[in-house]
């Protein structure tokens, strides 16, 4: 029997139990209320990387079309066998696809994205087809599309429009953070680079679900990728391809382009090089083959190669001569076949003389002597500021990387780069564009674009116009005055009036059959180290220009030859093909 003392006692453990009791309990509710109220989704996310996958699918990079519509640069679909990992073991993957496919593997395999094992790629649509008949028996491999980038015009376009190549440790340094990914290909050259961030997509991806062996189970969602936007450029494909085979096994460039507007109709440099080889990256013994190649087919001699201009250099020391007031039209010299300058003779080209030669004369016949004597009277300083003002020497801002300014020599630089002073033979070789003086092609087309308006240089460009993802125009470039050069029309006529003269009296004669009023002028380059060099540029129609024209050969000889021709054969094709709107005679 318990006593009334042990009843109590008993009464207070059962009492004691009862607290603690519930203090354990509400100490499990405070638990249980952390963990699932505040702590709940952290642990969800957890738990859902355990049993979910995302993985990344390669971005579309947008078309680049000429302005006619048609491609220059686009991703194509193409087939890869992937793996997602953990879903079977690599070597029984590798011999049941072997077994469907009735082919071998690689001995090894490369993982594309966290999750995902690349087993084959550039399938074949049989082989595809296969592989989906197959699929109960291949758990977890799995067919998929991804974007190669193509160039249908390869070595047509290759300094323009450039390529694409797998990102470097270097790019990778700058791009990371803007989310790029180590297996992403990004813009190596031309337009590709320029507009790298225009021209990339948005990436896709891919969530499957997992169990607690990390098998896939299933595809809970597939995310394609897309692409952002496409361009239009300022080219024209089909007159590129014609000056690109006009140009035959010579080196070179061709550029034609709308003055009024800076919109670039045709960059041509050759050689080019197939940039469809380097999409997926060369070998090493390939690659210094074409870096060595002594035709250098990786430089774009239109914008990053220097010459010296030849006779078309003259265009500016006659403006510079009759702006300082040094000359007038109805100054001239006389032209024995030679200049005797200090007991030294410096000869013209032509050796027989070209007699009494007033300015315009001079033009048309690219008269050495009668710019010898103009620019002994006008030195080198005021030669050189007036090509300053036409963008000689000076970095053009033009929407492709790599672009190289000329050098435009001067008395102060020989002395402080030479320790030489300045001799007067070198003023007389600076006024036919010979001496130190380089340029670029691309600078002298400029020149040209300047006296055509007779003064307006507009900011040349190849873009024309930005579409979004479905195909609307959402920006069109428009016409950009970069700058003015302010100069009497008296100039202006007598220049416009010695370019005509060069097809119709003068060094120009090849032209002589185009049905349309021309302004031209030809130069000859030496070069010390082969056959001189070939210019010939102008535009059209003379009086009210809508095309500027520049041909450039190394190793062409004289202006009036090679170059001369192959502006006749791209006007002619211009005209037929396109047409002129006004100044047909």
């Amino acid at each position: 029997m318990w006593d009334k003392e042990s009843a109590e006692r008993i009464y207070h453990r059962i009492g004691i139990l009862g607290w603690v009791s519930f203090v354990l309990l509400m100490v499990l509710f405070v638990r249980l209320w952390y963990l699932s109220v505040l702590q709940g989704d952290w642990y969800r996310e957890r738990s859902e990387r355990n049993w979910i996958r995302v993985i990344p699918l390669q971005a579309l990079r947008g078309n680049v079309y000429d302005c006619n519509g048609k491609i220059l640069a686009e991703d194509l679909p193409r087939f890869r066998l992937v793996l997602l990992e953990g879903s079977m073991q690599i070597d029984e993957a590798r011999n049941k696809v072997e077994k469907v496919l009735q082919r071998k593997l690689a001995s090894e395999f490369r993982e594309i994205a966290p999750g995902e094992i690349i087993l084959l790629e550039n399938l074949s649509l049989e082989e595809v087809i296969k592989i989906e008949e197959a699929q109960e028996e291949l758990p977890g491999v799995m067919v998929e599309s991804y974007p190669h980038r193509f160039y249908p015009v390869s070595q047509v376009f290759s300094h323009v429009v450039g390529y694409v190549g797998k990102i470097t440790s270097e790019e990778f340094k700058s791009l990371g953070p803007l989310g790029y990914e180590v297996w992403d290909r990004v813009g190596k050259g031309g337009i590709e680079l320029f507009y790298e961030d225009l021209l990339r997509g948005r990436k896709g991806y891919r969530r499957v679900e997992v169990d607690a062996l990390g098998q896939v189970r299933k595809v809970l969602a597939n995310h394609p990728a897309r692409f952002e936007n496409s361009i239009v450029l300022t080219l024209d494909r089909d007159f590129q391809e014609y000056c690109y085979k006009l140009l035959g096994n010579h080196r070179g460039a061709i550029i034609v382009g709308k003055p009024l507007t800076g919109e670039i109709l045709v960059l041509v440099s050759k050689p080019g090089f197939n940039p469809n080889d380097l999409v997926e990256g060369l070998s090493t013994e390939k690659w210094t083959e074409l870096a060595q190649d002594e035709a250098r087919p990786f430089t774009n001699r239109a914008i990053q190669a220097t010459y010296a201009p030849g006779s078309i250099f003259k265009l500016l020391v006659a403006i510079a001569g009759l702006e300082e007031g040094v000359i007038s039209a109805q100054t001239t010299f006389f032209c024995p076949g030679f200049l005797e300058y200090s007991g030294k003779h410096y000869y013209c080209w032509n050796r027989a003389g070209h007699g009494t030669v007033n300015v315009e004369k001079a033009i048309a016949h690219s008269c050495n002597v009668f710019f010898y004597n103009l620019a002994l009277k006008l030195g080198p300083e005021k030669i050189v500021s007036y090509a300053q003002k036409f963008g000689l020497g000076v970095k053009t801002d033009f929407d492709l990387p790599g672009i190289k300014e000329g050098f435009l020599p001067t008395p102060n630089w020989k002395r402080q780069t030479k320790r030489e002073i300045w001799y007067p033979g070198d003023t007389l070789n600076l006024s036919i564009g010979q001496g130190y003086l380089l340029v670029t092609p691309f600078e002298i087309y400029r020149l040209l674009c300047g006296i055509a308006t007779r003064g307006k240089i507009y900011k040349p460009h190849l873009l024309k116009g930005i579409l979004d993802g479905k195909g609307k125009l959402i920006r069109e470039q428009k016409a950009v005055l970069e700058r003015e050069i302010k100069i009497k029309e008296s100039t202006w006529n007598l220049l416009v009036n010695g370019m005509k003269r060069v097809v119709t009296q003068g060094t120009g004669y090849a032209c002589r059959d185009i049905p349309v009023k021309l302004a031209a002028k030809t130069g000859t380059a030496q070069n010390p180290h082969g056959k001189d060099h070939s210019w010939f540029g102008g535009f059209f129609p003379a009086e009210d220009p809508e095309v500027v024209f520049l041909v450039f050969v190394e190793n062409g000889g004289d202006g009036s030859g090679e170059a001369a021709r192959m502006a006749r054969d791209l006007i002619h094709w211009f005209l037929e093909k396109r047409g002129v709107e006004r100044g047909r005679r």
